[in-house]
């Protein structure tokens, strides 16, 4: 089952036990009060689409809470698979910083998602990473499913200069965890930093294949070894935790959404989490 299926049953058993508590006076839940349910939703679609792991599961979390931010709005306007297809067509406006064009498959409806405007934010965040790895400060945060676009080494620091330490045969997939300054990406196995790639040799998987668990992740000893990888000394029971400074983005966005009933427009903020994960406020 694909987590974003298994978020949909998750959310409609959610949506079932709350219906006690907020009814239309004919025992049901009024739809502006399931909008703000299933806002929820939406927003565990965000988090969804990032990290793998324990970061996975708290991206996962941190949307369902934030979801709501949008909820009661829209709880009136579109129905359940309209905002979990408006939630994703957010998480590609966020992660892009680039307008986003939605059109209902079923309803409609359409809407526009603006980044009107960025900041980025640093904080201290804690890290692993396997003991040979260079610490790296200021790590722009991506968290998201990434692939090799040809045969690309792996190094320990981001440099030409840094131990080769595996390599990637092109179309090899892994999670990309942060960018550094310097336009490498810092490669991640099971939520640890294993290594770093030459960014303009690598780059997102398909939106489709985002939840497929990457090579990286299930990645055999055999193959591991025959790609260079010293599997023991890059499993999260070796890994060195540390804290770090991290860049994460904060977008101001604007929402025109046009249904049957008119045309509204919103402006919410979203910041991005240590995880990767998108919180709307």
């Amino acid at each position: 089952m694909s987590p974003q299926k298994h978020l949909t049953i998750i959310a409609t058993s959610i949506a079932l036990g709350l219906g006690g508590c907020a009814t239309n006076g004919e025992g049901g839940m009024s739809k502006q009060t399931m909008g703000s349910v299933l806002g929820a939703v939406g927003g565990a679609i965000l988090g969804s689409q990032v990290g793998k792991g324990s970061g996975r599961n708290l991206a996962i979390l941190a949307g369902a809470l934030a979801g709501g931010a949008l909820g009661n709005w829209l709880g009136a306007k579109l129905d359940e698979r309209d905002r979990q297809a408006l939630a994703a067509s957010t998480q590609d406006a966020l992660d892009s910083g680039r307008t986003v064009a939605w059109q209902s498959t079923h309803s409609g409806a359409s809407a526009t998602i603006t980044p009107v405007s960025s900041k980025t934010v640093s904080s201290q965040q804690t890290i692993r990473r396997a003991p040979k790895i260079a610490t790296v400060q200021n790590m722009a945060v991506i968290n998201q499913p990434y692939q090799a676009i040809k045969s690309s080494n792996l190094r320990a620091e981001p440099g030409t200069q840094g131990e080769k330490v595996g390599g990637f045969l092109a179309g090899q997939t892994f999670t990309a965890l942060g960018r550094t300054d310097n336009d490498w990406i810092a490669v991640g196995r099971k939520g640890v930093t294993i290594g770093y790639v030459y960014g303009p040799l690598v780059g997102p998987v398909p939106m489709q294949a985002k939840d497929a668990p990457t090579d990286l992740d299930a990645i055999s000893a055999d193959t591991a070894s025959a790609q260079g990888f010293d599997l023991d000394s890059i499993e999260p029971s070796a890994a060195v935790t540390e804290q770090v400074a991290v860049k994460t983005t904060c977008r101001t966005v604007d929402y025109r959404v046009k249904t049957a009933d008119g045309e509204e427009s919103k402006t919410v903020d979203a910041c991005q989490s240590a995880d990767g994960a998108w919180q709307l406020s």
